[in-house]
């Protein structure tokens, strides 16, 4: 059985799903760089099937220790699991790029897992050049979905060597939630699940919310999340028609978000960019109608307008009250075919197709390993200078 060490900030509740579905096929390692993260507060404790490491002596939760105490630990640690592959969850921190340096000394071949797109953020050509050195250094990549893959392509990665998906939550534990009891009965709501910050757009979707509610809508809105913004966004709740159809909750951990999953009634996300959006994978398997940002990278493979969910502009608050108009009013035959076609989309984004996805990743990347010294060159620069 193939011996794999796969390093990640911290492992959370989808992490867990997902290297479970992949313990019985690979004998794996897993390695949290930035175990004490402050980026998502999950409650999370579980019995694993593989077995977990993690770095020390961070000077901050979610920093990366210097070059040299990095080097120290890893090559402790490659030298007690003796992989066969190496997966990176990322390029750009220190520890990854150490981490990578490490495993070009070893002849290790190293896969990379990215949900990274062109338009998530502003390029800067330098860096980007810079990035296609870095990528030099990968054997073999597991991506997002479309937009992803066309993101490494774009990079020069071999189109041969990029296997999906690794954006995929548990499908059969949210579908459960349809068919929750619920103890008292919850009106009609849309639900939002996503961080307090800015380029969720909050502000978009409370502005089409409130133009549903001026022209009639009935049903409520629940937002939950935690975030920097959360006093903006309570101000902003304020200023609406009718407040008292919208509440805010904090972060629930994955227990508490399959009961609201099977409380509402449409789920919408309208972030302004999003490389992935895996709450749209879990409202979908939920059975939920789903309203999602173009701008989502799960947009592109599990949206088809109409039949699986709705797409729209996030810059269109108008058009997106419209459609939770009609959302509002779509007919039961129409929402459970929705249902139906969203849950065979989903299909092919399953824990099952992730472990399918890895373990070709891995194949690939112990069959052509691929080194480079430009990679290691630059993944020394910039571990020094970040």
């Amino acid at each position: 059985m193939t011996r794999c060490l796969l390093a990640l900030h911290r492992i959370g509740p989808y992490h867990h799903a997902r290297f479970q579905a992949v313990a019985s096929l690979v004998d794996l390692h897993v390695l949290e760089t930035r175990p004490g993260s402050k980026e998502y507060p999950w409650n999370f404790t579980a019995d694993h099937s593989y077995v977990a490491y993690s770095l020390e002596g961070q000077p901050a939760p979610d920093v990366d220790s210097a070059a040299n105490d990095l080097d120290k630990q890893l090559d402790r640690l490659i030298y007690e699991i003796q992989p066969d592959v190496v997966v990176s969850v990322g390029w750009a921190d220190r520890s990854y790029q150490r981490l990578l340096i490490a495993c070009h000394r070893r002849c290790l071949p190293l896969v990379i897992v990215s949900d990274s797109r062109e338009r998530d953020i502003p390029r800067s050509s330098f860096k980007e050049w810079i990035k296609r050195q870095l990528l030099r250094g990968y054997s073999a990549a597991l991506v997002a979905g479309t937009e992803s893959l066309g993101y490494l392509t774009g990079l020069g990665f071999p189109r041969i060597a990029i296997s999906q998906p690794c954006d995929v939550v548990d499908n059969d534990l949210f579908s459960a939630c349809s068919s929750l009891t619920v103890s008292e009965p919850v009106p009609p709501h849309f639900l939002c699940v996503s961080r307090l910050i800015e380029k969720k757009n909050h502000r978009g979707l409370l502005e089409a919310y409130s133009i549903y509610q001026r022209d009639g809508g009935a049903w409520g809105l629940r937002l939950m999340g935690s975030g920097c913004l959360e006093s903006v966004i309570r101000q902003l709740i304020d200023q609406l028609p009718d407040p008292r159809r919208v509440e805010l909750y904090p972060f629930q951990q994955l227990s508490e978000l399959t009961v609201s999953y099977g409380q509402a009634s449409a789920f919408v996300l309208a972030s302004h960019t999003d490389q992935w959006g895996l709450v749209v994978n879990e409202a979908m398997a939920a059975g939920l109608p789903c309203l999602v940002s173009s701008a989502c990278g799960c947009a592109a493979d599990l949206i088809d307008h109409g039949r699986t969910g709705w797409a729209f502009d996030p810059n269109e608050p108008e058009a997106l009250a419209a459609l939770l108009h009609q959302v509002e009013f779509q007919s039961l035959p129409d929402r459970l075919a929705m249902q139906q076609a969203a849950r065979e989309r989903l299909d092919g984004f399953s824990l099952r197709a992730f472990a399918h996805g890895f373990q070709q990743a891995l194949e690939r990347s112990i069959s052509h390993p691929r080194w480079s010294r430009r990679a290691s060159f630059w993944a020394n620069l910039l571990s020094h200078v970040s």
